[in-house]
């Protein structure tokens, strides 16, 4: 397989800008996790909106890198490190090889901690959610709950009227 001189200069330096946009990704979950711990909501829009942009940027690389490994080989389906494997030089094969391991390592770290920071959301949900039902039928003399067969139970509250309380006004 004959190479461009510049389409391994060009494959190199597009794994390396995606290896630094997951490591970027990494740094910006972390920070999001820890404001949603923290509940520090009002950074939270910030930190999402940059991880939406990185993600951007990672599909365009994904894309990129794609391109080049389908213009060397001719398919869009051969693997990177396939591809990578069959490279003639060993000092562009151990670095490009050195290139995809970190990308791949980092690919399972971001899986990773992106399902445990969907673990960290959901739960927070649930607490906000619960926290609010407690809040809205503590207010409600008679509170309606749908069952597992899909059927409205009621449930009265033995308490005197709370027109004018503190409990309801909440």
């Amino acid at each position: 397989m004959k190479l461009e001189p510049n389409v391994l200069k060009n494959l190199e330096s597009a794994l390396t800008e995606e290896l630094r946009h997951y490591q970027e990704y990494l740094r910006i979950l972390d920070e999001e996790q820890e404001r949603v711990v923290t509940l520090k909501t009002d950074e939270l829009v910030e930190f999402s909106a940059t991880r939406s942009k990185i993600i951007d940027r990672l599909s365009q690389l994904r894309d990129t890198r794609v391109s080049i490994v389908a213009s060397i080989v001719g398919s869009e389906s051969t693997k990177l490190s396939d591809f990578v494997d069959t490279l003639p030089a060993s000092t562009d094969k151990n670095r490009l090889s050195s290139l995809v391991d970190k990308i791949k390592s980092a690919v399972e770290t971001v899986d990773r901690k992106t399902k445990e920071f969907n673990q960290v959301l959901n739960y927070s949900l649930g607490l906000v959610n619960g926290e609010i039902s407690l809040l809205w039928s503590a207010s409600q003399t008679v509170s309606r709950v749908y069952n597992a067969f899909g059927s409205v139970i009621e449930g009265a509250q033995p308490a005197p009227q709370r027109v004018g309380s503190l409990l309801g006004e909440a």
